[in-house]
């Protein structure tokens, strides 16, 4: 039989029907289908399954539906041997034997679980070639993202060209440890890998996902479109890979302007974000923290919310590494919320924050876009009264906006500043302040496409699984360390670390109380915010927390977490005592103002928020004000008050009993034990009553002239008595005699708790003293045993369950308790 003859040297190569490129006999061999019909091996690999079974495929020649093993690939099928021939050159026999012995790695088939997280997440799960990170610059943002370009053209569903550039947030980290050692025959295809490292993250985290893919595509006008996740070649994490512009919000600050210029901004740009607000919230998404960082300018000077800029912003929050110095806004009760960790390890965030949270949020970035000034905007993190924050807002906005069409603005910022998050005004209501004087007609069409009233609860990005990843990096321990003292000699050490915008994340709570402290032991602590100036006094009752503070309210907390209920209103002057009685029948928080006013409040799962009972001491205005409360088992109530006196009121009927008299100045402080009620006075003066007459029993201290120093507080534990004083001295008495005199501090001391042989002291000096009472038959001796720094001014000290709360200056109320 003769041999078929050479094919021509000009003749062209045979090719493939489907790709139209020649075939080759070592990568691109024709293989004949069962139809008869021959394609090259790599268009066999790629043509998708005919139907649910992945052993067939469909000949794309005659449409004929044949059987195909996706395992052992194109291998499987025989060569045409007639076209191979027609070839012009014949390969290398021995190359083809090793190339035959050494077939590239097949990819591994998809399991039956992640099929099903693939159909769903097809759209969610970028293609390799994307390659994103192939222009990175070496090291990470300050923000935790990386920046990039796509590296190819993207088809549908993204239609995006090469060279688009992203930002690339890390999702989920591989375990650490040695990297798997993969079979030379058989990979996981990218693919595969991707949604193995979705299926690894929490049915919450995979929800996120999906949902911010989704809600960024459906509102491209105004946010930065999320395209979806990707995953290198190598071991590396879980990519959440996003739109990124150029022009940047806080860049254009920079260029200020003036008249019909700054209108002209303040009305593009701040419509731009009501929208970017207003979808997010019809979607059923609310931030809960923001910084103009988050806000991009494309090339047409449109503005865009840069959701992945956002979520590695809630992640510094979270980590408690974003405070006020970073020009980070956020609303009251997201602080409350976010940094007590306990609160969002336990409890179901839901619901928590809503829209109004935003409308904080929107205002804060108005009064940066207005006055230029973004740390004014942040401002009410730090240190300081929100009333007077408020009013430099007030006071700058109204200078920034006078004489302009956009005076009315001024006003609606201020409502969006509301303490109270039910009082602020809705987002469309400042779009239509904004937009008004611009158009005026069908404004209701624009912005009243979705009733929020009726959706019960927004998903939080700050309070999500996505914001709750990858918190160490870049973050700083957010625990207040005290270490114990080293000798006796009153050298004490405490570092006091700068916590987030005077917020500090919660580890864990040690339920073993702080008896015996160890050198060098760590303390956490936890930060309750919830008033809006100095704390002036902290009592315990009824399975809850109550403080009072000059803000004339009562705030009340749980005592199981710690997370804010209510805030009892009534008072219409500065709260300056409150003091908690539990009877038999009932448990009573009673509060004194600066006007003579008390309150009774009734304590009951429902803790209605108006008073049991309130009446005035009637005395002189020049005198009015109580000062101080106590009460006692024999059912009175005792007030010191300005007017030098103290009165006994009965708890059955709140009439007047009996009115004590003998101090020559304010009556400051109160305290009952034994029988026996001490008071102190600015005098310098204490002196005890029986409780069953009222009668006086003796002076423990009298006020010596030329030197006197006010008493502030007075503790009693058992037999012992310890009061504090204006100049710093700490005075103890044991079955009333004086047994020890002691300078703790330069300031004064407004703030003394004795706890069983404990003694907890704070004032002045912003510095809470840790001391145990050593007594033997003939004195009593003080050991130093810890000391740390707190923000401000100590005003109350309060010791319940192994847990030292501590009130201050500066609003807040700091929870200390000993870590593991």
């Amino acid at each position: 039989m003769a041999s078929a003859a050479p094919p021509p040297p000009d003749a062209e190569p045979p090719e493939c029907p489907v790709c139209l490129s020649p075939f080759d006999a070592a990568s691109a061999a024709p293989r004949v289908l069962p139809c008869g019909h021959s394609l090259c091996g790599p268009c066999i690999a790629s043509l998708p399954p005919a139907s649910a079974s992945a052993a067939s495929l469909r000949c794309p020649l005659c449409s004929q539906c044949v059987p195909y093993s996706r395992a052992l690939g194109p291998s499987s099928l025989p060569k045409n041997l007639a076209l191979i021939s027609l070839l012009p050159s014949l390969p290398n026999p021995s190359r083809s034997l090793t190339a035959a012995a050494m077939p590239p790695p097949l990819h591994l088939p998809l399991h039956a679980d992640h099929s099903r997280l693939l159909a769903r997440f097809r759209h969610a799960v970028l293609p390799e070639s994307a390659s994103p990170l192939h222009s990175a610059p070496p090291g990470p943002t300050p923000a935790g993202l990386a920046i990039g370009s796509f590296a190819s053209d993207l088809r549908a569903p993204w239609f995006c060209p090469r060279g688009h550039p992203v930002s690339l947030l890390a999702v989920e980290t591989p375990a650490s440890g040695a990297p798997k050692q993969e079979s030379p025959f058989y990979r996981p295809s990218h693919a595969a890998r991707v949604v193995a490292a979705i299926d690894a993250l929490s049915g919450a985290a995979r929800e996120e996902v999906i949902d911010l893919v989704a809600v960024s595509a459906r509102l491209a006008r105004r946010v930065c479109r999320v395209y979806g996740v990707w995953m290198g070649p190598e071991a590396a994490p879980l990519w959440l890979v996003s739109e990124r512009h150029s022009g940047g919000v806080p860049r254009m600050l920079e260029e200020r302007s003036s008249g019909v210029e700054m209108v002209a901004r303040i009305r593009a740009v701040g419509m731009e974000v009501c929208e970017a607000f207003m979808g997010l919230h019809s979607e059923g998404m609310v931030l809960g923290c923001l910084g103009l960082g988050c806000f991009f300018l494309d090339r047409f000077g449109h503005c865009f919310l840069d959701l992945n800029q956002a979520l590695a912003l809630c992640r510094g929050v979270r980590a408690g590494v974003c405070s006020s110095k970073y020009k980070v806004f956020m609303a009251p009760e997201a602080a409350v919320v976010v940094h007590d960790k306990l609160q969002i390890k336990d409890r179901d965030l839901s619901g928590l924050l809503g829209p109004s949270s935003d409308a904080w949020l929107l205002s804060c970035f108005l009064v940066a876009l207005v006055t230029g000034d973004e740390q004014l905007a942040a401002g009410w993190n730090a240190d300081g009264s929100y009333d007077d924050w408020k009013n430099e807002v007030l006071t700058s906005v109204d200078a920034s906006l006078i004489g302009t069409q956009m005076e009315p603005l001024s006003a609606i910022i201020l409502s969006c500043l509301n303490y109270d998050p039910e009082g602020r005004p809705e987002i469309a209501d400042v779009w239509k302040c904004i937009s008004g004087s611009l158009m005026n007609s069908n404004i209701e069409a624009l912005t009243s496409n979705v009733d929020l009233a009726t959706r019960k609860s927004f998903m939080c990005l700050l309070l999500g699984e996505l914001s709750s990843m990858c918190t160490d990096f870049g973050a700083d321990e957010s625990d207040d360390k005290m270490q114990s003292s080293q000798d006796s000699d009153g050298k004490h050490s405490a570092s006091d670390e700068e916590s987030s915008g005077g917020f500090v994340n919660i580890e864990e709570v040690g339920a073993a109380g702080m008896d015996e402290p160890k050198r060098g032991e760590l303390y956490n602590s936890s930060t309750l915010l919830a008033h809006r100036d100095c704390v002036t006094g902290l009592s315990i009752g009824g399975a809850f927390l109550f403080s009072s503070s000059y803000d004339k309210t009562i705030n009340v907390w749980s005592l199981q977490d710690f997370s804010h209920i209510q805030s009892l209103k009534g008072h219409e002057h500065k709260i300056t005592a409150i003091a908690v009685v539990d009877n038999d029948n009932q448990s009573l928080c009673i509060s004194g103002d600066s006007g003579s006013g008390i309150f009774i409040w009734c304590i009951d799962p429902s803790l209605n928020n108006e008073p049991l009972n309130k009446w005035y001491e009637s005395n002189d205005w020049l005198y009015q004000g109580v000062h101080c409360l106590a009460v006692s088992g024999t059912g009175y109530l005792y007030t010191g008050s300005r007017d030098k006196s103290i009165k006994a009121w009965s708890l059955e009927d709140y009439s007047l009993r009996c009115t004590m008299t003998g101090h020559k100045s304010t009556v400051s402080c109160l305290a009952v034990a034994c029988g026996i009620l001490y008071s102190g006075s600015w005098d310098g003066s204490i002196r005890s009553w029986w409780l069953t007459d009222h009668s006086p029993l003796s002076v423990l201290e009298e006020g010596t002239p030329g030197s006197i120093a006010p008493v502030l507080s007075i503790s009693t534990e058992a037999n012992f008595v310890v009061a504090s004083y204006e100049n710093g001295l700490l005075k103890i008495w044991k079955d009333d005699v004086l047994v020890k005199s002691e300078k703790l501090q330069n300031g004064a001391i407004y703030a003394a708790k004795l706890n069983r042989k404990w003694l907890y002291t704070g004032g002045w000096d912003k510095v809470v003293n840790i001391q145990e009472l050593l007594e033997d038959e003939s004195e009593v001796e003080i050991r130093d045993v810890a000391t740390f720094t707190c923000d401000s001014i100590i005003t109350s000290i309060l010791y319940w369950d192994g847990r030292l709360i501590v009130g201050l200056s500066n609003r807040e109320i700091k929870v200390f308790y000993k870590g593991s």
